[in-house]
């Protein structure tokens, strides 16, 4: 006798990956996204900084 799941078997199984799917994909991109955010606010960080080092090379120190 040949083992083999039936179709039932193999519908219940693919639903419970999609369920399970749905509800892990929106934290996964929650979590990209915000991680892109930190990576531009380090880039955009380092460029100020960069501009701030650039002014005082060439002007000076600033007095305040």
């Amino acid at each position: 006798m040949k083992k083999a799941f039936t179709l039932a078997e193999v519908l219940i199984t693919l639903g419970i990956i999609g369920v399970v799917a749905s509800m892990t994909l929106p934290a996964l991109i929650q979590k990209n996204n915000e991680k892109q955010i930190v990576v531009r606010l380090k880039k955009l960080y380092s460029m100020l900084q960069h501009a701030h080092l650039n002014i005082i090379n060439e002007y000076g120190p600033l007095d305040v």
